[in-house]
């Protein structure tokens, strides 16, 4: 990490502070407390720039944030001896996948002071949202369910389930060390979530890392294990985020409203925690390519530019959300361009159950991943003669589901430690909230036509907010609506035309923690 990390945290190990309180201070905390709600003398309210941290320019350098398989396989050996300073706990590995096809080879092989566990491995994720660390949760306006009631939601977890969570593994994240992993295969939409759950409830950068890249091909099979090798869950954990009530960084999850106020007056927003202006990144990309000109209206920039029934619900066969486009001066940034995927990185040969050929998916080097945000504004496809990147200025990221802006976001909060924000689940939900849908194109598929869109409150309403915008960046046009858009899936998403907020789900967690 950059030095002046390394002195803060060294700081803060002599004091006894790591785990028990945010990083940095924001000069806006009470006026955050209050716009968001509850809240107590002594909470340090994390700014946006709070949350970022910069990567070394050598990932091998890094003891938290995004670290080195060198780093992992370091502490993995030796873990009494090889601990980051301030660490006292366990090094806890949750790997979201296993390295092989079956159950031989499947994980880093736990050593003493070393558990490893799988992260969902054949539960009901709508019973265990402790384990997917999304769930279905009601901002007021609208709820944020999954596909199907047993898939479970997409929504932020709540502090009941993750303190399920801690108790399930016997994790304390103010001494563990928690590391989240793939196994094989790109899943950093999965355990970047889990990372940035983890802060979203207070946890401290120090105590918590995101794997460079795959197990697999970073770790010979000698030192992998089965699946009878994974640590068994104690069961006994006692930890809950209501140890961490002094920390309040639910600034990283914008709600709707605030987005809308963002956007809308971007540089004289009054949303606190923020800069004064704002960069917005529309992270959507069914495009796989390195090379930003190659993006078209017809090759992978859909969902931004606003295409007929090109987002999609969360609801199995759900069809067409309300409108389509992408948030008003938003440049369009591809999750899969800060990865390597080009190179194929076969150091370690495995048997029948690993064999193949595959990528360690490792992210590019920090150069490079500065390169692709301060150009991606300025240069080719959608993105001609847009501003570039300000020194400061917070990031405000989504995709549909708040998924590929986990890829995104690591590369931005964890490598180039810029400040960034998400938006509250992502375009699936907010292209729902038409306040001034066509009556032509609701599709009564329940009542035979007797039920009309339901009404969204104006102030919550992105399209009457004049906030969105289809068709190229600059074009003027606003939201795209969709047709045929089914009552039933409107139904689905539970939209409350009397709400009065869409901060809800947050009073709800702050709540939580200082019960």
């Amino acid at each position: 990490m950059k030095n002046t990390l390394i002195y803060s945290s060294l700081l803060a190990i002599a004091l006894g502070l790591l785990g028990n309180c945010g990083e940095g201070s924001s000069d806006s905390s009470a006026l955050a407390l209050a716009a968001i709600g509850g809240g107590a003398s002594g909470v340090k309210v994390a700014s946006a720039s709070d949350l970022s941290i910069e990567s070394a320019d050598d990932y091998n350098e890094n003891q938290y944030g995004l670290i080195s398989a060198d780093t992992l396989r370091t502490w993995v050996n030796d873990w009494a001896n090889n601990k980051p300073a301030g660490i006292t706990g366990n090094l806890v590995i949750y790997q979201t996948s296993k390295v092989g096809a079956d159950a031989n080879k499947s994980l880093i092989l736990p050593k003493t002071g070393v558990k490893v566990f799988f992260a969902v491995d054949g539960n009901n994720s709508a019973l265990y949202s402790w384990k997917t660390f999304r769930e279905t949760r009601d901002n007021d306006l609208i709820s944020i369910p999954g596909g199907t009631a047993a898939t479970g939601g997409f929504g932020l977890i709540s502090g009941a389930n993750i303190d399920e969570w801690f108790h399930t593994y016997g994790v304390d994240p103010t001494k563990d060390l928690i590391v989240f992993a793939s196994g094989n295969g790109d899943n950093y939409g999965s355990i970047g979530h889990q990372h940035y759950s983890l802060r979203y409830w207070g946890v401290a950068h120090e105590h918590l890392a995101i794997l460079n890249g795959t197990i697999k091909g970073q770790f010979p099979e000698a030192e992998l294990g089965n699946d009878t090798d994974e640590s068994v869950p104690p069961l006994n954990g006692t930890f809950s985020v209501k140890q961490l009530k002094n920390v309040d960084n639910r600034i990283l999850t914008l709600s709707i409203e605030d987005v809308i106020e963002v956007v809308k007056n971007n540089g004289n927003h009054s949303v606190k925690g923020l800069s004064s202006t704002v960069l917005i990144s529309d992270n959507r990309t069914k495009n796989n390519t390195n090379t930003i000109g190659s993006y078209t209206a017809s090759a992978g920039w859909q969902e931004y530019n606003g295409d007929e029934n090109a987002t999609g619900t969360t609801k199995t066969s759900g069809g067409a959300i309300a409108f389509e486009g992408h948030l008003k001066g938003a440049i369009f940034v591809p999750h899969y361009n800060v990865v390597e995927r080009a190179n194929l990185d076969n150091t370690y040969a495995y048997g029948a159950s690993a064999a193949g050929t595959f990528n360690t998916l490792k992210f590019k080097s920090k150069a490079d991943v500065q390169d692709i945000w301060d150009t991606y504004g300025t240069t080719g496809g959608p993105n001609s003669g847009a501003p570039a990147y300000e020194e400061g200025q917070t990031i405000l990221q989504y995709c549909r589901t708040n998924t590929r802006t986990q890829t995104s976001g690591i590369s931005t909060q964890l490598i180039l430690g810029r400040p960034s924000v998400f938006v509250e689940d992502g375009w699936s939900i907010f292209g729902l909230l038409a306040g001034a849908f066509p009556p032509a194109n609701f599709n009564d598929d329940v009542s035979a036509g007797a039920a009309t869109f339901p009404s969204i409150p104006a102030k919550f309403a992105p399209d009457v907010q004049g906030v969105i915008e289809s068709g190229a960046r600059g074009s003027g046009l606003g939201a795209h609506y969709n047709t045929g858009v089914k009552k039933s899936t409107v139904d689905y998403f539970q939209i409350n035309s009397s709400a009065t907020t869409t901060k809800k789900a947050f009073v709800e967690d702050w709540n939580y923690k200082n019960q």
